[in-house]
């Protein structure tokens, strides 16, 4: 697996895990905490200055970073760096927008939330109660459902996760990239695998996509990308929606796929009442 390519997308993320999750009496949530909060040193600090900085040794800093599945600490600030840089561009408004915000500061509330009514109006009608149910039964007859995404959509697998453990069948919603990678083994042929991805980046979903197929599961791929193609994944739903273009991250997107998976968990429970 090229890991690089995973980390560039979440490395953030998994740092803002870390911090989470873990006690603050983990030197793991001390290394995590100093990073995210010292940002602007990352580039060009040096695993001896990091080392002080957390009041730990260079070889656990060393071992941090393959935990967080970056090969050397080299490979840490790398990612990192590719991490604030896309950051950078984070809110990105065009010309005529920022000058309409100046001058009308509600311009930016109305815009915000009419982009996403015409994104969730583009999800109305494009879902099909049909094809809800084969994703219902899907989920229902394989013994294990594994979910996988990036950034908020593991946010709303694991909520997901919750609302399905309620009517009685249990899946998998990894929070965490390590765990995400190692519990790979996990899966097997009785398995399905869900991957969450608005935007369906080739490197990336083909490249967990070749970390599964070995597994022999079955892929369920949903993505508001509707020119995504991979002919081995065995079903791909294409959610029709937009996702705003003046941020980096998922708005649009992210409501999209929530509203799509309270579906599915609704109809889920009245089809399988137990």
């Amino acid at each position: 697996m090229n890991m690089e390519k995973y980390n560039e997308v979440d490395i953030l993320y998994t740092l803002m895990t870390y911090v989470n999750v873990s006690s603050n009496q983990d030197m793991y949530y001390t290394i995590a905490h100093t990073v995210l909060t010292n940002l602007d040193k990352i580039p060009n600090i040096t695993i001896n200055d990091l080392a002080d900085l957390c009041y730990t040794s260079p070889a656990t800093i060393s071992r941090f970073c393959k935990d967080i599945n970056c090969k050397n600490f080299a490979g840490f600030k790398k990612d990192m760096a590719l991490a604030l840089q896309t950051a950078q561009e984070e809110i990105h408004f065009d010309n005529d927008d920022l000058n309409q915000i100046e001058e009308e500061p509600q311009f930016l509330v109305n815009k915000v939330y009419n982009d996403s009514i015409q994104a969730l109006q583009l999800g109305l009608e494009s879902v099909n109660i049909f094809e809800i149910d084969k994703i219902c039964r899907m989920i229902h007859d394989a013994s294990k459902v594994h979910f996988y995404g990036y950034q908020f959509n593991k946010i709303i697998a694991s909520d997901f996760q919750l609302k399905l453990l309620k009517l009685k069948k249990f899946v998998y919603a990894f929070v965490e990239r390590g765990d995400e990678i190692q519990r790979l083994d996990l899966i097997d042929k009785n398995s399905l695998v869900i991957i969450l991805s608005v935007r369906a980046r080739d490197d990336l979903i083909d490249g967990l996509w070749e970390d599964i197929k070995e597994k022999h599961a079955k892929v369920l791929l949903i993505t508001l990308n509707q020119d995504y193609e991979n002919e081995n994944i065995d079903y791909i739903y294409r959610l029709k929606g937009k996702e705003s273009d003046y941020t980096q991250s998922s708005l649009q997107g992210a409501l999209c796929f929530e509203s799509l998976l309270n579906i599915i968990y609704i109809r889920y429970g009245l089809l399988y009442k137990k």
